[in-house]
């Protein structure tokens, strides 16, 4: 410790970047948290649908949807999710946000939480990760 400040002034681009990149981290995650998304994975979203009942909210476009979604999920477009909220009755039940990548769903869990909906999740990379894990899609 006592070579601590030695090193600062020796490698101060590396400390910064440590600064950097590490406040970087943690906003993300505040982020996360104060926005009330909770990214999921697929298998923990899989899991999540078949033990607590949870439901798939696709909130892509209706022809994005059509083309291809997640088997016994509801199509609710992010630009109608407003008109569309009352719709959706059990506000404790788990609710998992799909979109194309995951970017949109942000959008969405600030309605939604403002709306008193309590379980809130976000698919991690959205429906390119469900792609990707080669999970059964439907059109």
């Amino acid at each position: 410790m006592e070579h601590l400040g030695e090193f600062l002034v020796n490698h101060w681009i590396l400390a910064t970047l440590f600064v950097v990149l590490s406040s970087m981290l943690m906003s993300d995650s505040l982020n996360q948290k104060l926005s009330g998304l909770t990214p999921i994975g697929t298998a923990q979203a899989v899991q999540l649908v078949n033990q607590q009942k949870g439901l798939f909210l696709d909130i892509r476009e209706k022809e994005e949807f059509s083309k291809e979604h997640i088997a016994d999920s509801i199509s609710m477009p992010l630009s109608t999710l407003a008109d569309n909220i009352t719709s959706l009755k059990d506000k404790s039940q788990p609710i998992i946000l799909v979109c194309a990548s995951g970017q949109r769903s942000r959008s969405a869990a600030k309605q939604l939480t403002k709306n008193d909906f309590t379980q809130i999740y976000v698919l991690t990379g959205g429906l390119n990760s469900w792609k990707e894990a080669k999970l059964p899609l439907f059109s």
